[in-house]
């Protein structure tokens, strides 16, 4: 009579058939957890509440821009990664102006860019990273980003970089 030794479970082929399946499926859900929670599309603001109710002194600077008569017209040059912009309007221009980028996805990759002035009117600067897909642009006169509520006015416009490289700044319309 031939006895049959028994093998350690690791050793029999029929117990990998039932366990990688199962091994493959941890390893696949645990790489997608970790890139859901890396590369998490951002939400909601968590003070949407007091946000819109400071709508108001939003407004009042689309409104004087109006008053104002101001508009602007920015161009991107993507050899040196420079822009210019051309402001007219009946103010006292400021030395410096900040001209934000907003990602339409990703708040992280939002720009603030410092344009000083070369003429009366005429402002340059530098952009840092590449000028590819669409962006939100907004220019005001408060150079801190974080005080865009105290800015006296501001312009408003989007550009695609896929279209081209210049676009117009005008007051948000009501």
């Amino acid at each position: 009579m031939n006895e049959q030794t028994s093998k350690p479970w690791y050793r029999e082929a029929w117990a990998w058939m039932v366990l990688a399946p199962l091994v493959l499926v941890v390893l696949v859900s645990a790489v997608m957890v970790s890139m859901a929670v890396r590369h998490a599309d951002d939400t909601v603001s968590d003070t949407y509440y007091k946000d819109s109710r400071m709508y108001h002194f939003t407004a009042d600077q689309d409104h004087r821009a109006q008053a104002l008569g101001l508009a602007a017209m920015v161009q991107f040059q993507r050899t040196d990664n420079s822009v210019n912009l051309e402001l007219n309007g009946e103010l006292a221009y400021p030395r410096q102006l900040l001209l934000t980028m907003s990602h339409p996805v990703e708040a992280d990759l939002d720009r603030h860019i410092v344009l000083s002035q070369v003429s009366a009117g005429r402002y340059s600067g530098s952009v840092p990273g590449n000028l590819e897909h669409r962006w939100y642009l907004r220019l005001m006169p408060e150079l801190d980003p974080q005080q865009h509520q105290k800015a006296e006015w501001r312009l408003k416009g989007e550009i695609n970089f896929d279209l081209g490289e210049a676009a117009p700044l005008n007051p948000a319309s009501q």
